[in-house]
């Protein structure tokens, strides 16, 4: 082969890859968009050892969400897993949300070091630690 024909299949060989990997790369976004949904930013923002807050209520501009359910973040080869309150079961974030009961979830970052099993509720909710100087809110999705 001469080195003209070498160089036009190298060419078209490369735009041929380029073309899939263009392909691929759009499929798997709109995988983890049909997946996750409204918790696509969520999934984006979080970290590792982040607090996520759940909200069992119907939402009502008028009133304060309550949050009754926390769970400890963990990502872990690009998914997004929830342990719940006592760290011991596991699930990916989007069962754990359950947004098909339009449930509502808010995520924390702890400022310093904590200990997760310190964490009460009061009143029946969690929705202190939303005030609170140890944390600092990632996102949201209402």
């Amino acid at each position: 082969m001469s080195a003209k024909i070498k160089y036009i299949a190298g060419i078209t060989t490369l735009l041929i890859v380029l073309v899939i990997g263009f392909i691929m790369y759009g499929l798997n976004l709109i995988a983890i968009e049909d997946k996750y949904g409204d918790l696509v930013t969520v999934r984006e923002k979080v970290e590792d050892g982040d607090l996520i807050l759940k909200s069992n209520d119907e939402f009502d501009d008028k009133q304060e969400m309550d949050f009754q359910e926390f769970g400890i973040i963990e990502k872990s080869w690009g998914k997004v897993y929830v342990w719940d309150n006592k760290n011991t079961l596991r699930k990916p974030l989007f069962d754990w949300a359950e947004k098909e009961n339009a449930q509502k979830v808010k995520v924390l970052r702890v400022k310093n070091k904590i200990d997760y099993g310190k964490i009460q509720k009061v009143n029946g909710k969690y929705n202190y630690l939303l005030k609170s100087d140890e944390f600092e809110l990632v996102t949201e999705s209402l």
